[in-house]
């Protein structure tokens, strides 16, 4: 449920930042008329962790100290198809805390007083074959998240915002794309089983920055241990899956039952506004886009869209059939998620 995390190691000291960006690669920007300077910072990508994954290691002057930033499924798994429990955590990067006094040849302050500067939080629904990730997908790309900028791609929809990103996206493509590849040169059998559990995988991911996980924890400032509890993450994964859901009932009906559940509820009037309102902005792009370039007012739609989750009615199986259960699937927990797929070193019990 942890995926990739951006921490402060905090450093006070000038003279030992200065002699810590010795060991790490310096970059600048210059002005390209006059050649001036404009920036420079000091950066390096290194493998580290028993699958020799990347972690990006960058000082920083305004806070004083190093940005680490990495995926904690790739250091300690080598993918990110399986999971990390949160509980895992403080062990894991006790590990990276220790390779990275040994890369930059100094006792850096201990990992407890890390800062919590991003965090990528997400879950893995393990649904039965390839086609019913992407049907569960297909589904996920008609909702709409409230002030949110939408962006849509084959396989995946992002919601995103200034203070937090939501994503829902088919694990295989993704997996194929970015890291298929790498392990594959390493491990291929460990590569090819990977891609056959990531072709049923539909995750979802929320990603907070530093400001918002703040807000949303109540807490100054957050560290390690406050992200370290499974009940916690849990929590906050329900939170934002029920923000995407707010206007949705994830039941399933035919449109004979929706027409049923609409005349016992409204007047002859509203229910044929509700019935066209749905069958045009989940069914119809043209009709959507229509309703949100202004044929529709916002609070309208925000209505019609409440009132129909108030009174049960779901997506139609008669506009896609084979979507029969898939959404009622996706909820946390779910018996249909999984966190070790393969033989990976064992997870720490709770």
């Amino acid at each position: 449920m942890i995926d990739t995390l951006k921490l402060l190691v905090p450093i006070a000291d000038p003279i030992l930042l200065e002699k810590l960006e010795g060991t790490l690669k310096r970059f600048q920007k210059k002005d390209l008329r006059t050649g001036e300077v404009e920036f420079e910072f000091y950066a390096s990508n290194v493998e580290l962790g028993s699958y020799h994954r990347n972690v990006t290691v960058r000082s920083t002057q305004v806070p004083t100290g190093l940005f680490i930033e990495f995926s904690v499924a790739k250091y300690e798994r080598g993918n990110n198809v399986e999971m990390i429990y949160p509980h895992e955590l403080p062990h894991i990067v006790e590990k990276l805390y220790s390779e990275l006094c040994v890369l930059v040849e100094h006792e850096l302050p201990h990992f407890s007083k890390w800062t919590v500067y991003r965090l990528d939080v997400c879950y893995n629904w393990h649904l039965a074959d390839k086609a019913e990730a992407l049907h569960a997908i297909d589904f996920i790309k008609r909702i709409d998240y409230p002030r949110k900028t939408k962006f849509v791609w084959d396989t995946s929809v992002m919601h995103k915002g200034s203070a937090y990103i939501i994503k829902f996206y088919v694990k295989g493509p993704e997996f194929q794309k970015h890291d298929a590849k790498v392990i594959a040169e390493k491990d291929y059998e460990r590569a090819e089983k990977l891609a056959s559990h990531a072709e049923h995988i539909l995750r979802f991911e929320a990603g907070l920055k530093r400001r918002y996980l703040n807000e949303y924890l109540r807490k100054k400032t957050v560290c390690i241990s406050d992200i370290a509890d499974d009940g916690v993450i849990q929590e906050m994964l329900v939170h934002y899956l029920g923000k995407v859901f707010k206007y949705i009932n994830n039941k399933t009906t035919t449109d004979a039952e929706v027409r049923r559940i609409l005349s016992e509820h409204f007047s002859a009037t509203k229910v044929l506004r509700l019935y066209q309102f749905y069958k045009g902005f989940y069914y119809d792009d043209e009709m959507k886009e229509m309703y949100l370039k202004g044929g529709l007012e916002r609070s309208t739609i925000y209505r019609y869209k409440k009132d129909l989750k108030r009174v049960g009615i779901g997506f139609s199986l008669d506009d896609s059939p084979l979507g029969k259960g898939i959404l009622e699937k996706l909820i946390i927990p779910s018996p249909d998620t999984k966190f070790a797929l393969l033989d990976s070193p064992a997870t720490i019990p709770v």
